[in-house]
């Protein structure tokens, strides 16, 4: 068999089957397996899944309790028995034909992993789309371009668009214990183990947006923040290299401290994440590249010392808190 699909499902009796139907319309017949884990839910969700596995034989469902996103994925890699593995979100759904495409790209090139773009649903005026180059990549020096590629147009970080060979990946788990970044990190790890690539110019996966979820964001302490941010930097050095690349990573890294302080509470917490992020700075150099890279946010940098840096922080705070 080919392909396993992971779907963890919490709570989203309105959209889960719009996300199992996207997975049947692929037709890959015998060569598919949809895993659908249902972690807790206290809707009618459980009950839709176990429907369509009546229905269809390679349809799986398993019940479990509330564990969390990554929980439920990990107990999904467990039981998948396909040479690939992906996953998608319960909310979201796939356009058709996508994985009858990467099916007959392995038929051509059996690469250890397979990338597809995404795009924001529904579509608006802000809306976008991202997209990679169609490409094969088998050498460090293509690798580390596509990866720059990937980082530069946000299709690094998620496990939703990505085709993994499960026998690289097969010791490879989510980790329950963080709730920041925890898709990027496994996405990483798994990049780590693969020597070929085959990328698809279709933004195939639709990213469901709801109404209202970005006003508000869970909170997470400063600390973890800058151990994941290491992380990050770390995985991604040990990924196939280019000076563009490295770059990049750095100024992700660079960041992701100021994420850090962002989360601080108190001058003295705030005092601290900015200590470490002028130290990186003052060890990496980059600082007209970050400015650069910050975008509208680039005042921030503009007094690029700790105090300066602490003053355009609270600044930039009241602000947003004025609007």
């Amino acid at each position: 068999m080919f392909l396993s699909v992971i779907i963890p499902v919490y709570n989203v009796e309105k959209y889960i089957s719009r996300c199992i139907e996207s997975v049947i319309s692929q037709q890959l017949d015998n060569e598919i397996e949809l895993l659908l884990v249902d972690d807790g839910s206290k809707d009618s969700s459980g009950l839709i899944c176990d429907e369509y596995a009546s229905r269809y034989s390679w349809i799986k469902v398993y019940h479990i309790p509330n564990g969390g996103v990554g929980n439920a994925r990990n107990l999904g890699l467990k039981h998948a028995s396909g040479e690939y593995f992906t996953f998608i979100d319960s909310d979201d759904f796939l356009d058709k034909g996508i994985y009858i495409e990467i099916f007959n790209l392995h038929k051509e090139y059996n690469a250890d992993a397979y990338v597809f773009g995404y795009k924001d649903y529904p579509q608006n005026e802000m809306s976008k789309s991202h997209i990679l180059k169609q490409d094969y990549c088998n050498s460090l020096s293509t690798l580390s371009e596509k990866y720059l590629e990937m980082k530069k147009d946000y299709l690094m970080f998620s496990v939703i668009n990505k085709v993994f060979r499960r026998s690289i990946c097969n010791d490879i788990y989510f980790n329950t214990e963080v709730h920041y970044f925890e898709d990027y990190l496994f996405a990483l790890t798994c990049l780590n183990k693969v020597k070929s690539l085959c990328t698809i110019d279709k933004a195939a996966y639709n990213y469901v947006h709801h109404e209202g979820e970005h006003l508000g964001g869970k909170y997470t302490k400063p600390e973890i923040i800058v151990n994941v941010a290491k992380e990050i930097k770390s995985l991604s050095f040990s990924l196939p290299q280019n000076n563009e690349l490295r770059n990049y990573t750095i100024l992700e890294y660079y960041n992701n401290l100021l994420h850090a302080i962002d989360s601080s509470k108190g001058f003295l917490q705030r005092l601290k994440y900015t200590r470490i992020l002028t130290a990186e700075i003052k060890k990496n150099g980059l600082l007209q590249e970050f400015r650069s890279f910050l975008g509208r946010r680039r005042p921030l940098m503009s007094i690029p010392n700790t105090f300066g840096i602490i003053m355009m922080s609270y600044l930039r705070s009241l602000i947003l808190k004025l609007r």
